[in-house]
């Protein structure tokens, strides 16, 4: 009987961990279903001005959202503007994605300034921080000035009416308030967050990213007349980071990375003129040139400036192969200090950057022009210097070298030992072993020699 109820207990025992299990593995089951049925949202974070790399970026997450089947891509947007032809690229992307995209101007004290009225206007759902603003979309210079001050007038209207009705359709496909739109551009106005809700720029003011998804939950929106809703209630955020290359487009926008690098570039290429065959200063040099002739397809760059820099460059290497007494020097450092100094293009109505972040730190204008006059004139002093040298390699390098004979040497035989080799030496006069001598003559492969005074002056 103690042996049957033993197996009973374990029978019972066996059927409830079964049970457990089976429990368990439904709840797991159920969880993880549930975990798959959650809408993911691929946030990016644009921060900074708009450049090529960050129309690179935007385009990729749109590209990247559709593939793998996110719900939406949500952008976290502070920018006080950028290029405007990065700018139609994002734009134009994001009116032509499948995926729905969500704008959120933030964090707190964020705008979206200039080029970053167009992309908040082109997203399905826009929403701001409470203390964020929009707004100034006027187009300005690169140096903030008025675009008919560098320019002229006609150009100025042309580009004007262009980026008018560029706001105005955007707004209009988007079913927000053209005409604030408009006057963004035309007037330069800029409005709060809770200005921008009353006036319909955006549609909502959220505290968070979270707090603007969860008010895209349910909207709809529309692609290819087709009607369809966003699904983000409690989605799951996946971000997106930049590529190196997108992160380098990015980092090349800096105007004093570009001046650095012309003038690195262009110190690497002087210093393989003055030392030709270095290799590694003309291969570097090349390197930064062509890093910095890349970045100037992401900033505007003022070719005249560019001429006045490369002038100066050349000057400084004239300076190392003629006696100009210091004038080409001189005459090389002002250009580059020049040059730098008007180094960004201010006529570009292509850039809508922020006048702040489009100009050069005097860190670089003044010190760098001087650090590499400094050193270029320094090269060029030494390379002047040793031109005045006695040569030191070949046969002219031998006369008046001292040295050991090696045997005695007469009119017909001999050996002396001189510049660390053993040559044949001849002297007219018998010269003794050990006795210091001084080469006189060089023929073919033969020193003329002759004694050479001891430490005492005289001559054995």
């Amino acid at each position: 009987m103690t042996g049957s109820g033993s197996v009973r207990r374990a029978a019972r025992l066996a059927f409830l961990a079964g049970l457990v299990a089976a429990a368990a593995t439904g709840a797991l089951r159920i969880g993880v279903a549930a975990e798959a049925d959650r809408p993911r949202v691929l946030l990016l974070d644009v921060k900074g001005p708009i450049t090529t790399g960050t129309a690179e970026y935007v385009e990729a997450g749109l590209a990247r959202a559709k593939v793998e089947g996110f719900a939406a891509v949500a952008i976290a947007l502070d920018t006080p503007g950028g290029h405007l032809e990065a700018t139609r690229d994002i734009v134009q992307h994001m009116l032509a994605s499948d995926v729905p995209v969500i704008v959120w101007v933030g964090p707190g004290g964020a705008r979206a300034g200039s080029a970053g009225v167009f992309i908040t206007l082109a997203a399905d759902v826009a929403a701001m921080h409470p203390t964020s603003v929009i707004g100034a979309a006027h187009p300005v210079a690169g140096g903030g000035e008025d675009v008919e001050q560098q320019a002229g007038k006609e150009m100025a209207r042309k580009v004007e009416n262009d980026t008018a009705a560029f706001a105005r359709s955007i707004a209009t496909t988007r079913g927000r308030n053209a005409d604030w739109a408009e006057k963004a551009v035309r007037e330069s106005v800029s409005a709060t967050a809770e200005e921008a809700l009353r006036l319909k720029v955006v549609d909502v003011v959220a505290p968070d990213m979270a707090a603007a998804l969860a008010f895209a939950d349910g909207r709809s929106y529309t692609r290819s007349g087709t009607a369809r809703v966003i699904h983000t209630r409690d989605a799951q955020v996946v971000r997106s980071e930049m590529t190196v290359r997108q992160r380098t487009l990015a980092f090349l926008s800096d105007p004093n990375v570009i001046a650095v690098l012309m003038m690195l570039g262009t110190l690497g290429i002087a210093l393989e003129f003055y030392h030709p065959g270095g290799i590694v200063p003309g291969a570097l040099g090349a390197f930064f040139l062509l890093l910095a002739f890349l970045s100037m397809k992401v900033i505007p760059v003022n070719v005249g400036a560019l001429v006045l820099i490369l002038a100066g460059v050349a000057l400084l290497v004239a300076e190392g192969y003629m006696t100009t007494h210091g004038i080409a020097g001189l005459a090389g450092a002002a250009l580059l200090g020049i040059g730098t100094l008007f180094f960004i293009d201010r006529s570009s109505a292509e850039y809508r950057f922020d006048p702040a972040l489009l100009t050069l730190s005097p860190w670089v204008v003044w010190p760098t022009p001087l650090a590499l006059a400094s050193l270029l004139g320094f090269v060029g002093w030494k390379v002047a210097r040793t031109r005045q040298e006695k040569l030191q390699v070949g046969a002219p390098g031998m006369l008046g070298e001292l040295g050991e004979a090696t045997s005695e040497i007469g009119p017909d035989a001999g050996e002396a030992f001189v510049h660390g080799e053993l040559w044949a030496a001849r002297s007219p006069l018998p010269i003794a072993r050990g006795t210091a001598v001084r080469v006189r003559e060089v023929r073919g492969l033969v020193l003329h020699v002759e004694a050479a005074p001891d430490r005492r002056g005289i001559i054995p």
